[in-house]
């Protein structure tokens, strides 16, 4: 990668933050790779589900159907009072589930309510109790949100900014068993919010470790603790600075390479659409925040000697790989999540599943619905067979499995 190159390759000793950009550099590389390939898999996998699994649960519940018009048949044939009780549970078994899933055609679901009546159930009850939760809910959250989003829009910058610290002051008093009191601070913003409820916190714990020593101990112990949050205000600091630095250094190279790269300058058409292309490509990378993708454009149009970066720059930079590197993760985290893994073996055994296993964890579920498709197609043969259901009924163990 030309990048790397220009970076890393020189006879000169590397130093720690060269050494650490160049591996935060290629866990990003890897990481990309693995997010393209995890939405390449769940795409494919989506797309499957919707020609394969999708018709074949609409083929079962067909087949389901067809049990029930056979066992109907068969209430015709001469039978017991017992084993007619014994087929009506086992009609009503099949038909109510089949009518709430509203999965079949108009006709289909009508047929299924007609029966269920028959059989005592109050289907309209039912529905309208169904339309009735779905509507209010509706109804309650698009009421809720045009509220929400009336009064948000009523507020000022300065009333919105109360109403979230409110709310923040409120779920951390459940998370931290406090008391509303304990925020006795004003705030410029949620991040300063932030660090000033975790700066008391950390106040009130050393104040209840201190009690534990004698008075001479606790001043020792007390400028320790003085000197060791010296140093870290003085990192975050650093931090903040350098993070600061990172983002006016990213503007800067984005704003270089828009400026070498617009198409509005360029008179040849075809070039036009070239650096047009690209020039959507930069502006993907800067709203993304993505540093090496940046980098990488600026050294392919020469705006980049092939030499080392300065330290001050790299830790900057690093800052910002960081941040991505997290976000990749994330990303990939979500898409892992999509997906229902709760048979999967991978999951059983607390380890991170891989794309290999989402396929896997596909076939499974492709073959379990193939192998009651064929189950389910076995029962209707034998329902369909007068003797050998009289058979059936004689077991009970034997007519509940079917």
């Amino acid at each position: 990668m030309k990048l790397q190159k220009s970076i890393i390759e020189t006879e000169e000793k590397i130093s720690p933050q060269q050494k650490k950009f160049q591996r935060l550099s290629q866990k990003i590389v890897q990481q990309k790779a693995h997010l393209a390939e995890w939405l390449l898999a769940q795409k494919t996998i989506q797309a499957r589900a919707q020609a394969e699994l999708l018709p074949a649960y609409q083929q079962l519940r067909q087949i389901i159907f067809q049990q029930i018009e056979q066992l109907l048949k068969q209430k015709k044939q001469k039978m017991t009072k017992a084993q007619l009780a014994k087929l009506d549970a086992k009609i009503e078994q099949l038909a109510l589930p089949l009518w709430q899933s509203q999965q079949m055609s108009e006709q289909q679901n009508s047929f299924l309510s007609a029966l269920l009546k028959a059989y005592g159930h109050d289907v309209e009850m039912y529905q309208e109790k169904a339309d009735a939760e779905q509507g209010f809910a509706h109804d309650a959250e698009y009421s809720f949100e045009q509220d929400v989003e009336q009064d948000i829009e009523n507020l000022s910058e300065a009333e919105f900014f109360q109403l979230e610290i409110a709310e923040l002051k409120i779920s951390l008093c459940a998370e931290y068993d406090l008391e509303i009191d304990f925020f006795d601070f004003d705030a410029d913003d949620l991040d300063d919010f932030m660090q000033k409820f975790l700066d008391k916190l950390q106040q009130q714990e050393q104040l209840e470790f201190l009690k534990h020593f004698d008075a001479q101990e606790r001043q020792q112990l007390e400028r320790e603790m003085q000197r060791e949050k010296a140093k870290a205000e003085k990192i975050v600091q650093q931090r903040a600075q350098a993070k600061k630095n990172a983002v006016q250094s990213m503007k800067g190279i984005y704003l270089k390479i828009v400026a070498l790269i617009h198409p509005d300058r360029e008179q040849d058409q075809h070039k036009k659409q070239e650096k047009t292309s690209l020039l959507q490509q930069v502006n993907q990378a800067y709203e993304g925040r993505d540093l090496l993708a940046l980098l990488a454009f600026q050294v392919e149009l020469g705006q980049q000697q092939n030499q080392l970066l300065a330290n001050q720059q790299l830790k900057a930079y690093n800052l910002v790989l960081e941040e991505q590197l997290e976000k990749l993760s994330i990303d990939i985290e979500d898409v892992i999540d999509s997906f229902n893994w709760s048979n999967h073996r991978s999951m059983r055994s607390n380890c991170k599943p891989k794309v290999n296993d989402l396929y896997e964890n596909y076939e499974q579920n492709w073959l379990a619905v193939r192998e009651e498709i064929k189950r389910t197609e076995h029962v209707l043969a034998v329902y369909k067979d007068i003797n050998i259901l009289k058979e059936l009924m004689r077991s009970r163990d034997l007519w509940e499995m079917h």
